[in-house]
């Protein structure tokens, strides 16, 4: 049995149930990012935990499981095989929306945030309505919410978002608490929700567009033109005085666009790029993309997905890569970009309810092996809906 050694005792808190975290096989530790929720509950738990655990999952009375991401199910169907005689499964995260293909493994599943109910998760007697029991609906008849955060955790400045986006899960489902976005755990400040908010000064910066035409942008509910792409770059090139690397985040493959309008749409951002004016300063901008994927509980949650088009050749394509190269300002796409098999798993994690056929298509390797097995659930109104059984 594979086992991470397990934390000294807090003498201030309960020898009790034994408590252990589920690990993942193929990776022993994650990164804060990943981890800080849960950290968070183990530390509010009057009990000590047990460390990471990878499989005889029947020596603990309690199991704690984090789903990030859609992904992270192809791990809890890979490490738990069938639901232990004598330990209760508790899952929580992001990730945990689309639970239809687990559930029979879990006796808890908590949608949203957990702080302050830590202990009552562990309490048998303990219900309510933004936390399924699989013993008390099996079929799932009844309609659940997900619980919005009760205060901010140490070291986080904001929880939510309060933009919009048609696209966007985690502004679909966490309202704003706090000051601005902030996604991660160490009170980095992230522009990615507003173009406008990018501050002009040297160094590394985030920021996001979504969409590379205005009409897209407009469509996703993200209205930034591309004259204020224009205004917040001639600002920031004659404010600074050295170099911004600025690292830009871009969707593509939405169900209107094609290859020949990414290439029209390409084409027209250089032209946009090619009106910013020189100044003292000068702006790296990197280009990241990733491929459209219709999220749970989103306004495009029943949209289709493009797995087909040859995207990653048309973005690293000699004449599209490198977008602008000027004195005061450079643009070129980044070549790290998910391939249709990945962004099929995606889908197929938040689609398809049979646990078989996920634990199939998380063995594929290539796009056509895993279409084989769930078939067009990537095409539009194919799969079950979260929000048949989830209120945001």
């Amino acid at each position: 049995m594979r086992k991470v050694k397990p934390p000294q005792p807090n003498l201030f808190k309960k020898n009790g149930p034994k408590i252990g975290i589920l690990g993942h096989k193929k990776t022993f530790f994650r990164s804060d990012g990943y981890t800080y929720g849960l950290d968070h509950i183990i530390n509010e738990l009057e009990y000590n935990t047990d460390g990471y655990w990878y499989d005889n999952f029947d020596r603990l009375d309690y199991l704690l499981v984090s789903l990030t991401s859609p992904l992270d199910i192809y791990n809890l169907l890979e490490s738990v095989k069938e639901s232990p005689k004598h330990c209760k499964i508790i899952i929580g995260g992001q990730g945990c929306y689309p639970f239809l293909s687990y559930r029979h493994l879990t006796d808890k599943i908590i949608f949203g945030r957990a702080e302050g109910i830590a202990n009552e998760l562990i309490d048998s007697t303990w219900h309510s309505d933004c936390c399924y029991e699989y013993a008390l609906d099996k079929y799932v008849l009844n309609k659940y919410r997900i619980r919005k955060a009760q205060y901010l955790l140490p070291g986080e400045k904001s929880v939510g978002c309060n933009g919009a986006c048609k696209f966007c899960q985690y502004s679909a489902t966490r309202k704003l608490l706090g000051t601005h976005y902030n996604p991660t755990s160490k009170g980095v400040r992230v522009v990615e929700d507003r173009w406008g908010d990018i501050i002009p000064k040297t160094g590394n910066q985030t920021t996001a567009l979504d969409g590379w035409s205005e009409d897209t942008r407009k469509k996703i509910n993200k209205p930034i033109s591309d004259e204020q792409i224009i205004e917040i770059l001639n600002k920031i090139i004659s404010d600074i005085d050295g170099i911004m690397r600025l690292k830009v985040f871009q969707i593509i493959g939405y169900p209107w666009e094609t290859e020949q309008t990414l290439q029209e749409d390409i084409c027209r951002f250089r032209d946009i790029l090619g009106k910013v004016k020189p100044g003292k300063g000068r702006v790296m901008m990197m280009i990241l993309n990733t491929p459209f994927s219709p999220e749970p509980l989103t306004a495009f949650e029943d949209e289709g997905s493009d797995i087909e088009s040859r995207w990653r050749d048309i973005l690293l394509h000699d004449k599209n890569r490198c977008i602008i190269d000027k004195p005061h300002l450079n643009a070129f796409i980044l070549p790290q970009i998910g391939g249709p098999l990945l962004l099929y798993k995606r889908i197929c994690a938040n689609r398809c309810d049979n646990p078989e056929k996920l634990k199939a298509i998380s063995k594929a390797k290539t796009i056509e092996d895993a279409h084989k097995i769930c078939g067009d659930i990537h095409l539009k109104h194919k799969g079950y809906r979260v929000s048949r059984y989830l209120n945001v």
